[in-house]
């Protein structure tokens, strides 16, 4: 019995902390968002808009990839370009690409197929790759799952027209899909992911930059090593970010929300993505340790599965009410992931996916628990383990391929790589 009240004990100890760091860290991401970025203009005094390559890494085909890629190619921003590529000449995305093209005539669009291999993070691969078509100093990385507004080039020029600035990211949201996985995906983006990332800026002051948009100087990203010094780098963007305020620049998160939108996934697909993270995240940062704070549920639903266990074992209605007060702590929380799923813009979240949200939370519990232990993962064959800043080396596979002695071949419709 008095195991069990000790138990107990730590429990609900655990549950309340959780639960104020949790509401503090969703406090801070809803103050930021209603502060709302700055968006330059043509005619704000003193402010100018400088060109912007935006450099789009594609792999298959996604559900809405075409529109996705066109909220890019409709931005409402004087002089932009886009550069679309592939590491296989064969890849599908390519004709995407191309439809890309016909449907904006006007904006200039370059397709890459090919890149010449680099390191055992595909991604920097593809963009080392990309950047050497870019013409213009300013590099916006950006994913092709999201689908921006209209401004949201204007709203990243804004950041970085800040003296000092060197970098700046985006606040993310999830959004559209009907699949288990796809709400899975988006109510953990609006809620941990969200709040974590505003929190390490705003309250600890520490940039904790996602690659899905980041927007920085050719010159500065050359001067803290380039795409090589991240080429066997698992969490190439958080390292970048870091090596960017190491060397003296302002890493900026906009309060501008970027919606990324995950139709279709599966839970299976949720939980591969999010424990390739975690596997990440454990080799980069010991904070990686405290993240079940972020995550109250689980203590929450312990602590009233205990005081209810207590009090059967000894017929006292004492430990009901802790009960009735970790459910609610849950029902609070709730109310909390709401609240930030609102003010991402995605409005109140409906009763069913609020329904969604506890089983969400052990999952993810589940999958941090499981990148303390594990360490591999699988790229192009290689099996690759991810040591401490998320550096991969080779376990067992072909390896690194050799660079090609020649360039890629231009980008013509009649043969498969292709550059336009």
């Amino acid at each position: 019995m008095n195991a069990l009240v000790i138990v107990l004990a730590i429990f609900a100890f655990l549950a309340a902390a959780s639960l104020v760091i949790t509401l503090t860290a969703t406090g801070s991401a809803i103050r930021l968002l209603r502060r709302g970025p700055h968006v330059l203009r043509p005619t704000d005094s003193g402010e100018t808009l400088p060109p912007i390559s935006v450099l789009k890494p594609l792999k298959g085909v996604d559900a809405g990839l075409f529109q996705n890629l066109a909220s890019l190619a409709a931005q409402d921003y004087p002089e932009f370009e886009l550069i679309l590529g592939v590491e296989d000449p064969r890849d599908p995305a390519l004709e995407v690409a191309e439809r890309l093209r016909a449907a904006f005539p006007r904006v200039p669009i370059r397709i890459v197929a090919g890149a010449a291999p680099l390191g055992y993070n595909p991604k920097v691969t593809n963009l080392a790759s990309l950047g050497r078509h870019a013409r213009h100093e300013l590099l916006l990385i950006s994913d092709s799952n999201v689908r921006a507004r209209p401004d949201y080039l204007r709203a990243l020029a804004a950041g970085m027209a800040v003296p000092g600035t060197g970098l700046v990211s985006s606040v993310l949201a999830g959004s559209g899909g009907a699949s288990a996985g796809s709400r899975f995906e988006n109510l953990h983006l609006n809620s941990f992911v969200a709040a974590s990332v505003c929190a390490a800026q705003e309250l600890a002051g520490h940039p904790c930059v996602v690659g899905k948009s980041m927007l920085f100087r050719r010159a500065d990203l050359h001067a803290v090593g380039g795409w090589e010094a991240v080429r066997d780098v698992l969490a190439e963007d958080y390292v970048l970010g870091q090596s960017f305020a190491r060397a003296g620049h302002a890493v900026v998160l906009s309060p501008h929300v970027l919606p990324v939108a995950n139709d279709g996934r599966t839970v299976r697909e949720f939980r591969e993505r999010h424990l390739r993270w975690a596997k990440m995240r454990r080799r980069i940062s010991p904070a990686y340790f405290g993240e079940p704070l972020l995550n109250p549920v689980p203590f929450l639903a312990a602590t009233a599965l205990l005081a209810a266990l207590l009090s059967g074992a000894t017929g006292s209605t004492g430990p009901l009410w802790l009960a009735a007060a970790a459910l609610g702590g849950i029902a609070v929380k709730l109310g909390a992931d709401s609240l930030l799923h609102r003010a991402l813009g995605a409005g109140w979240l409906p009763l069913s996916s609020l329904a969604l949200i506890p089983a969400k939370d052990f999952l993810v519990l589940g999958i941090w628990a499981a990148g303390l232990f594990r360490s591999t993962v699988c790229w192009r064959g290689n099996r690759l383990r991810v040591g401490p800043g998320s550096v991969l080396s080779l376990i067992d596979g072909p390896g690194r391929p050799p660079a090609p002695s020649t360039p890629p071949p231009p980008h013509d419709p009649a043969h498969a790589g292709r550059t336009a």
